[in-house]
């Protein structure tokens, strides 16, 4: 590999030199071709008029938003206040809502309504839907994973949380 080093070199720079050139002038050599803008066609003026029989009128769906947490660790108690875009949530509904760890049952989502209410949705809930009207102030998913003992103090345990919530945003 002494003896031919230079032939080397030069032979690798030739190739890097011809790889550039390819990718940055595209179009330049016999049969390539680059893919551009489609032609830009005429519109009429009046192309959203009444005038036209089977004009569609396109009405933007509500904004979804979807909170979610999947497999998120913590250990002991653990909450996490989920941010709204908006003031509120209104069409809310769990999709889904598990957890694991020691005493899991005691985890729970906190949804706090505009009236004042609190609901309290256990673990193992799938396609709970509330009410349209129903606009919630805050969502909170709260995470129990302790080891519960009588006289001496509850030592804390590893748990995993995972939640789907989607909700409409209101202003």
């Amino acid at each position: 590999m002494r003896l031919h080093w230079k032939s080397f070199t030069a032979g690798s720079l030739m190739m890097f030199v011809l790889f550039y050139g390819l990718f940055l002038y595209p179009g330049h050599f016999p049969g390539q071709s680059t893919a551009g803008l489609p032609p830009a066609t005429e519109q009429s003026a009046n192309a959203n008029g009444p005038d036209i029989p089977n004009a569609v009128t396109v009405i933007p769906l509500p904004s979804l938003r979807i909170l979610s947490g999947n497999h998120v660790a913590f250990e002991g108690t653990a909450a996490f206040t989920q941010s709204l875009n908006g003031r509120f949530a209104k069409n809310l509904s769990i999709i889904a809502f598990e957890a694991d760890g020691e005493h899991a049952d005691k985890s729970m989502i906190k949804i706090v309504w505009e009236n004042g209410e609190t609901d309290m949705i256990p673990p193992g809930s799938k396609n709970k839907t509330f009410a349209p009207e129903r606009r919630a102030i805050s969502i909170t998913v709260v995470g129990y994973s302790m080891h519960e003992r009588r006289i001496f103090k509850d030592s804390s345990r590893p748990g995993t949380l995972t939640w789907e919530i989607h909700y409409e945003p209101v202003e």
